[in-house]
C-alpha cells in the first residue's frame, strides 16, 4: 500500500502525509470494511493533527502486557 500513497501524495504535489485506517465500531468505523486514507500533511498546521494522552505504564506493566500479548498469539 505504501507505495500507492506516496505516488498518490507526490502526484497531488504532497510529499509529507499520513497514512489512516480505522477498524471498529469506536475507532469511527461504522460499516466493518478495510480501507486507507491518504491525509495529506503540507505543513505543521494543516492535514491530520494526531492529539491524545500519552500514557507511561511502568516496565513492569509493559512486561505483563507483552506477556499477554504473546500468549494469545
Amino acid at each position: 500500500m505504501l507505495p500507492v500513497a506516496k505516488k498518490v501524495a507526490l502526484a497531488i504535489g504532497v510529499p509529507h502525509y499520513n497514512l489512516l485506517q480505522n477498524n471498529g465500531k469506536i475507532a469511527h468505523q461504522v460499516v466493518p470494511h478495510t480501507h486507507f486514507h491518504i491525509i495529506p500533511k503540507p505543513n505543521a498546521e494543516e492535514g491530520l493533527i494526531m492529539e491524545w494522552n500519552a500514557q507511561k505504564p511502568s516496565s513492569d506493566e509493559l512486561k505483563e502486557e507483552m506477556s499477554r500479548i504473546v500468549d494469545s498469539l
